[in-house]
């Protein structure tokens, strides 16, 4: 047999022979650790996935925002029925940005279109939402747009709640 060139004192006397051909050259230095290359690929695709998750995120705050919008004006309008029948006379909501309070929170545009209407429009100075103390408010359609979307609901004139809603977020890549 042929004794291995290797001076390490495990290859010697380890019993098992390894031929020279198959010997294994290391430097003289070990190599341990990442290169800056690899460190520089890894770093990029970090910066990539943390720039994805934000656009998103910020999607996703605008689509709740415009949400809580649209819970907010059929909140109201089922108060103000309720007030109505309760108080016996009736209620008018201001049909403006921040009758709702919606104005600075929501930061978007409110259209309107009443009975009769062919087309969304943004409320005139003065102009009310009725409810009436017998229980039925004017069947009216409010459209909400904002950086999130577009949202629409018709409200019910019986029960002042939102009997259809159309929902259109705008899709962030």
């Amino acid at each position: 047999m042929t004794e291995c060139p290797m001076t390490s004192c495990e290859a010697r006397h380890s019993g098992f022979v390894i031929p020279s051909s198959f010997a294994i050259r290391h430097s003289s230095l070990p190599r341990s650790g990442f290169t800056l290359l690899e460190i520089l690929v890894v770093l990029g695709l970090l910066m990539m996935l943390f720039g994805v998750s934000i656009i998103s995120i910020s999607g996703i705050k605008e689509e709740d925002r415009l949400r809580r919008a649209v819970a907010l004006i059929e909140t109201t309008a089922r108060q103000n029925l309720l007030q109505a029948v309760k108080e016996q006379k009736t209620v008018t909501l201001p049909l403006a940005a921040g009758s709702f309070g919606s104005g600075s929170d929501f930061g978007g545009l409110l259209q309107i279109r009443r009975v009769g209407e062919r087309s969304f429009r943004e409320p005139k100075r003065n102009e009310t939402w009725e409810f009436s103390p017998t229980g039925i408010c004017e069947p009216i359609e409010v459209r909400l747009t904002g950086p999130g979307g577009t949202i629409e609901l018709a409200f019910d004139a019986l029960t002042a709640c939102a009997k259809r809603k159309s929902l259109d977020f705008n899709a962030k890549s």
